[in-house]
């Protein structure tokens, strides 16, 4: 809000401060400290004057016209010639105003503009100076001084301004690429310890696999040799832990949940359905699984699918009901989601969303059946069939 503020001073503030000061001079008498003695008729001085004041506001928004409104005094003194002998508005800040314009404009366009900005400067003075030219040369030269100076300086600054907009912005570019390349970097070097670590993961199960069935062989035969054996898959299995819990934890993203918090399941389903309503959506729940021997990875699998569909649901269908139905019968769990919303044409996660493609990978990782689309009679509908091997 303060730069905002200070953007409109800055704009404005001239225009504002020439307008009283010319004004005043006009209308009450000059001011002795700036020089200058405007001569004319004061409404038409006075409206010169406005033009100038006008161009002043103008200068950034519309380089050129506030260029020609700030040299329109040169237009219009030969009129003023002919009402009184050598009028004009002769004062001292009209004179500063125009060099400042002429100092913005240069600074304000490039190509084109900024030959018509010089052409302008140039063609207002000859028509205000004209056929006196020869007896006010001197005069005339040193404006035209002043103004060739202001021009130079404006297209000094720009020159700089743009030449310090082309390092910003390639220093921005550079860092992106130097961002862009050690986030690659970091994927690499994560993807090469997965590498590394799912090697000794999976070394780690296999030599357990082969300490159990050499217990289990002694087990029965000789008890105290099984001892040895299941203490090394004990430690073994100890160490595959150590393993994995770094792997996950080094895969984690910043802003994933709470490693600590507790593994959701199907049992938590309907505080999750209960939450959901209190937004006002109408939820039908059948579930009828009461098994207690799902995979806890099916288990959590199948609360994630049924979790992302309500969101969905909530985000993109604009549906009044949805049916929630949950079945398993010891081989399988299914989960089914369907709302009486717009349909597959306002569900985002169809086109290009995460959602979607979150659920079907999660239903693919045990070899399950998923489904998505327009249900019949509207709305839309979420089926996911996730087999698992009961024993």
């Amino acid at each position: 809000m303060v730069d905002r503020r200070w953007r409109i001073a800055a704009e404005f503030g001239p225009a504002v401060a020439f307008t009283l000061l010319s004004q005043y001079e006009i209308w009450a008498g000059p001011i002795p400290h700036l020089g200058g003695s405007p001569s004319g008729p004061k409404p038409v001085l006075s409206a010169v004057v406005a033009l100038i004041s006008l161009g002043l506001a103008l200068r950034l928004r519309s380089p050129l016209l506030a260029l020609v409104l700030a040299m329109s005094p040169f237009g219009v003194h030969g009129i003023l010639q002919h009402f009184v002998a050598r009028g004009g508005p002769n004062l001292f800040e009209v004179f500063l105003s125009q060099v400042f314009i002429v100092y913005s404009t240069a600074a304000n366009t490039s190509g084109r503009k900024t030959y018509a900005g010089a052409a302008i400067v140039v063609a207002f003075q000859l028509l205000g100076y004209g056929p006196t030219l020869p007896g006010s040369f001197d005069q005339a030269s040193g404006e035209w001084v002043f103004y060739a100076i202001a021009w130079a300086l404006g297209k000094t600054l720009r020159r700089r301004a743009l030449r310090g907009d082309r390092l910003e912005a390639r220093t921005a570019e550079l860092e992106a690429g130097q961002q862009e390349q050690i986030q690659a970097a970091i994927a690499d070097e994560r993807a090469r310890i997965a590498r590394e670590l799912h090697d000794i993961v999976a070394h780690s199960v296999s030599l357990m696999v082969l300490q159990a069935g050499a217990a289990r062989q002694a087990l029965d035969r000789q008890p105290q040799k099984a001892r040895e054996p299941l203490l090394s898959v004990e430690a073994t299995g100890r160490t595959a832990m150590s393993e994995l819990r770094r792997l996950v934890t080094m895969l984690r993203q910043p802003e994933d949940e709470d490693q600590l918090a507790p593994q959701p399941s199907l049992r938590h389903l309907n505080m999750l359905i209960d939450q959901i309503r209190e937004t006002g959506l109408v939820i039908n729940v059948d579930d009828s699984c009461r098994e207690d021997g799902i995979p806890p990875g099916v288990d959590l699998s199948a609360y994630r699918i049924a979790q992302e569909a309500l969101t969905n649901v909530l985000k993109h269908a604009s549906a009044a009901h949805v049916t929630v139905l949950v079945s398993c019968d010891g081989a399988a769990v299914e989960i089914t989601v369907e709302d009486d919303g717009r349909g597959p044409s306002d569900h985002g996660s169809l086109t290009g969303g995460h959602g979607i493609i979150g659920m079907r990978e999660r239903v693919s990782l045990f070899g399950g059946r998923f489904e998505a689309g327009a249900r019949a009679g509207g709305g839309f509908r979420v089926f996911a069939h996730l087999p698992y091997d009961p024993t």
